[in-house]
């Protein structure tokens, strides 16, 4: 008896499906012709979706593209009207969420705090909330409350940086920010605290010789607010003794 190879078993066993499925669409052209269209349908509208999100894509990431050139040109009206096409043309992208945050920064160079705010907010409710642009949002919110007047707000978002972005490579500026909002305030210990903190942490930043300067100038104005001028020993009287009398 021949031995049977296991290629000519697989060779049957094909046939045999080959076989049962012409068996199939013979009895049952209707229902193969519905499942063929089904087929057509879907993976069509998958292509299609796919190369319309692909474009959208493309499209709002070249109008972001001009958003930074604009900027950088100082065309602050022109760049605001991109983003806010961005925003409402392309949303779900990324290039709509970054729109986002740059809108707030847009509305903060224009002076509309109120705004900005509103633009930092939302941006951050669509951001990962471990990047830097998370970190930098707060950084705005807190810039915003500072140049409205509303100083204890500014530091609860600057503290907030501080806290949750340990690594924000901005840290010393929002350290500097607290510190003067403190200064401000009139709440010199507290601003002594991290100008000193921030020399202490960053003395190769650029705000180093700056946050020195207000520091010396914090303490002189703690001394004299406390009335420390009227606290000093008085200086003991000598007499000369060349002196006559």
């Amino acid at each position: 008896m021949a031995k049977i190879d296991r290629h000519e078993l697989k060779k049957d066993e094909f046939a045999k499906e080959v076989s049962t499925v012409y068996s199939y669409v013979t009895e049952n052209p209707t229902k193969v012709l519905m499942w063929a269209i089904i087929v057509i349908v879907v993976v069509g509208g998958a292509l299609g979706y796919y190369s319309y999100h692909k474009k959208m894509k493309k499209n709002a990431t070249e109008k972001l593209g001009l958003v930074y050139i604009m900027l950088d040109a100082g065309q602050y009206n022109e760049a605001l009207d991109t983003v806010k096409v961005i925003i409402d043309r392309y949303s779900g992208t990324d290039a709509a969420k970054i729109a986002k945050y740059l809108l707030g920064h847009i509305n903060y160079a224009f002076g509309y705090l109120d705004s900005a705010i509103t633009a930092y907010d939302d941006f951050l409710k669509v951001e990962n909330p471990d990047s830097d642009l998370a970190a930098a949002a707060l950084f705005g919110i807190g810039i915003c409350y500072e140049d409205k007047g509303q100083y204890k707000k500014a530091i609860e978002y600057y503290q907030k940086v501080l806290k949750e972005y340990p690594n924000f490579f901005r840290n010393d500026e929002v350290m500097l920010s607290i510190a003067r909002c403190y200064d401000v305030m009139g709440d010199f210990d507290n601003a002594i605290r991290y100008y000193e903190e921030l020399v202490r942490k960053y003395p190769d930043s650029q705000l180093y010789q700056r946050a020195s300067v207000l520091l010396a100038r914090a303490k002189s104005r703690a001394y004299a607010y406390l009335g420390g001028a009227r606290n000093l020993p008085k200086p003991q009287n000598t007499r000369n003794t060349n002196q006559k009398g």
